[in-house]
């Protein structure tokens, strides 16, 4: 009884275990194991020695070719000849019999699982027939999607958190984009949606001792509290730009009120796209200021004169592939004024108006030569004490480089050239200059950044025989990140008036060093240490003026 139950007992576990037949298995003739057999002591090749076709048959098993052959002479003859041409068959079926007869043969119960995820049906892996090749199409053709041409056809500005989308109305004056590249900041700030537009606001508070208040030989010293506010309203379309930007600033002088500042501007941009290559941009604002005391014809004591500003200009672009050209002008009214002492600056206010033409040639997308000339006009109110008034006209030109806005390591614009202001009265001589301006961002590294600015240019004034003043500015501003969040800077500037046809001049360098820190994106600690040194061969004219501020920046 013992041995007849033990017989019965492996009887039912044979039966329960034997692995189901397929409907294929039930319609083929029976195969041979002989080339599964032979395949298990052969070595699979490594991945780059398969066939490409047959890639997604081998997720399921690897077969050799001893294995393939072993499985087509056994069981695809039809004419029951062994070791047939195996390019006659398909390797394919092959490969999948191969594998149905090695199953049967270790008595596996449950079918391999592809690694791809995908159900195999009755063990077989149907493929679609592979399209024909088209012998008419072009091998150069340029598959990309058209979004993706488009930013290689005109690449964007890179990353630009701060959308500054409306910079071409006046490349030397008005582009924001190298400064910022050369900023540096742990923190992008993010803004305030609303709706299609992005408000980016900022406020500043915070405190300055300066050792000469006044400016003048004999130091004073003061301290101020001081108040800095900016917001910007930014479209943020496919199409089209719109910028709205307002600022204010407010100092508070504990001694000396009357060097308190009261100023404030607001400013409106836009772009209109007519076409990927062609566009208009414009400018309108107004600010409103207390004149410095280091200006041409500043007053060195009382009151200083209130500055108020309107201008407005326009800029066409248009884009030939490489060649570039820009057409431009510009309107502004500049009038002084000294609210409490009454007295009359009219000699002063001027109406100036620009007009410029553009040509630049596209090297490379970060590289391009440029030319320009640019005429001005400018118009004064009344005659200074001379009585000669100071109306005139003139004209620069400039070449220079130009290496764009979308550069890793270099961004901005330098040119060089020559201008000219005739007065219009024949008493006044006219005035000659050599031009140099740059606005240049350097990124040597990831955490420092080099910042060259210089700008010429020659302005009225209402010194005796003097037809004008000669103004070269240059400077150059370092920033590196000692640590994630602390970011200092350093820089130095160096500007020199040189009042034609006098033995006046003047200059001034100034010298600054500085640090950030980043408590949080919204959140900035600042301090700033400042010297600056005026010299002038009119008599008791030198001085020198120290600066400490030290604030706190919220912005989003």
């Amino acid at each position: 009884m013992i041995v007849f139950g033990f017989a019965a007992a492996t009887l039912v576990a044979a039966l329960s275990y034997a692995p189901p037949a397929s409907a294929q298995e039930l319609n083929e003739p029976p195969r041979t194991n002989a080339g599964a057999a032979s395949a298990r002591s052969i070595t699979a090749p490594s991945g780059r020695d398969r066939d490409p076709v047959s890639d997604l048959a081998n997720a399921y098993e690897f077969v050799s070719p001893a294995r393939m052959r072993g499985s087509i002479g056994g069981a695809d003859d039809d004419d029951g000849e062994q070791g047939g041409d195996p390019l006659d068959s398909d390797p394919l079926s092959a490969e999948t019999d191969g594998a149905a007869s090695t199953s049967e043969s270790t008595g596996e119960s449950e079918a391999l699982q592809p690694v791809d995820g995908l159900t195999p049906s009755d063990g077989r892996i149907e493929l679609g027939e592979s399209e024909a090749w088209n012998e008419g199409a072009d091998l150069g053709r340029d598959t990309r999607p058209p979004e993706d041409l488009d930013v290689f056809n005109t690449p964007p500005a890179g990353h630009d958190p701060l959308l500054f989308q409306i910079e071409d109305i006046d490349p030397a004056e008005t582009d924001r984009r190298p400064a910022r590249f050369a900023r540096i900041e742990p923190y992008d700030p993010v803004g305030i949606r609303i709706g299609s537009f992005v408000l980016f606001p900022e406020a500043e508070l915070g405190g300055l001792y300066t050792s000469n208040v006044l400016s003048t030989p004999r130091a004073r010293s003061d301290i101020a509290g001081e108040l800095r506010t900016e917001a910007r309203l930014v479209s943020n379309w496919n199409v089209h730009a719109v910028e709205l930007r307002g600022t204010t600033f407010s100092t508070y002088h504990d001694d000396y009120p009357s060097e308190d500042d009261r100023a404030w501007s607001v400013e409106a941009r836009g772009r209109l796209d007519i076409s990927r290559r062609t566009n208009f941009q414009g400018l309108v604002g107004r600010s409103v200021s207390q004149e410095d005391r280091t200006a041409v014809d500043a007053n060195v004591t009382g009151e200083r004169a209130q500055v108020r500003s309107d201008e407005a200009r326009l800029a066409f672009n248009h884009r030939f592939n490489r060649l570039a050209v820009e057409l431009r002008g510009s309107v502004s009214d500049t009038t002084y004024a000294l609210p409490h002492d009454g007295e009359s600056l009219a000699d002063r206010d001027t109406l100036e108006t620009h007009q410029a033409v553009r040509a630049s040639w596209e090297l490379k997308p970060t590289l391009a030569v440029f030319a320009e000339g640019e005429l001005n006009q400018r118009d004064k109110k009344a005659a200074p004490a001379d009585g000669i008034r100071r109306d005139s006209d003139g004209v620069r030109t400039r070449v220079g480089l130009d290496f764009g806005s979308t550069g890793a390591i270099l961004r901005g614009q330098a040119s060089v050239g020559y201008g000219r202001q005739t007065p219009r009265d024949g008493r006044l001589a006219s005035v000659e200059a050599f031009l140099f301006d740059a606005n240049l961002a350097w990124r040597p590294s990831e955490i420092t950044s080099l910042m060259l600015t210089a700008s010429s240019d020659i302005y009225d004034t209402t010194t005796e025989e003097s037809g004008g003043v000669v103004s070269h500015k240059v400077g150059i501003e370092a920033r590196h990140a000692f640590r994630r969040h602390l970011i200092g800077s350093a820089g130095l500037s160096y500007t020199h008036y040189d009042f034609h046809r006098t033995p006046i001049e003047e200059s001034v360098v100034t010298a600054f060093v500085g640090a950030e820190y980043y408590a949080s994106p919204e959140l900035v600690l600042f301090a700033r240490y400042q010297h600056l040194s005026f010299a002038s061969n009119d008599v008791n004219g030198d001085y020198e003026t120290d600066e400490v501020r030290v604030g706190v920046r919220v912005r989003r």
